[in-house]
């Protein structure tokens, strides 16, 4: 599950769970020392550069856990992967985004996954979502920043054939599409 904040990622992977019922949910960044001071901000003031770099090795412990969870028998539904390190880095690299670099730093870090849904959704819906949970927003929520990223996530969804879906629907429209999508695909039985 990709998008901006406040476009149901967590949500979705959620209910998703609950349809499979075979299946664990991870998030980025995770709740690993690494995943844990990104998401603070511990690191303080750093370079776009060097923060994408946590970001991937953050990812890089994740996708040991994925592969162990697969290893198992069980489904693995991410709450972010492959796609957020490039379209949130790429925003605050801007003009000096190498989007290349922000693919090719992953590659060892990553798997291919089955499918790939881009929630996509008007990042100032998005954000009133945000305001909604009453939580403090983190650095990357705010509206200009996020415009940039959706724009980022739509170019990756075409040039990476992801599923686009309405993220301004109710949960359970969501969920259709996505269940509707695996289940085309081969991935998922009718229920």
């Amino acid at each position: 599950m990709e998008g901006v904040d406040g476009s149901g990622k967590t949500t979705l992977a959620q209910a998703l769970k609950e349809r499979i019922g075979n299946a664990v949910t991870t998030f980025e960044p995770t709740k690993g020392k690494l995943g844990a001071m990104l998401r603070s901000g511990d690191f303080g003031k750093i370079p776009p550069a060097a923060e994408a770099l946590l970001f991937v090795a953050d990812r890089a412990i994740h996708t040991e856990e994925i592969k162990n969870n697969l290893d198992n028998g069980y489904w693995v539904i991410c709450d972010r992967y492959f796609a957020s390190t490039i379209a949130y880095q790429s925003a605050s690299l801007g003009d000096e985004a190498d989007m290349e670099w922000l693919e090719d730093i992953q590659k060892c870090a990553t798997i291919e996954p089955d499918a790939v849904f881009l929630l996509d959704i008007d990042p100032s819906v998005g954000l009133s979502r945000v305001d909604d949970r009453g939580i403090e927003k983190s650095r990357f929520e705010k509206l200009d920043f996020l415009m940039k990223v959706r724009s980022t996530y739509l170019g990756l969804a075409k040039r990476h054939g992801y599923d686009v879906i309405d993220a301004s629907r109710s949960a359970e429209e969501v969920l259709s599409d996505v269940v509707s999508v695996l289940v085309r695909r081969g991935l998922l039985a009718s229920e």
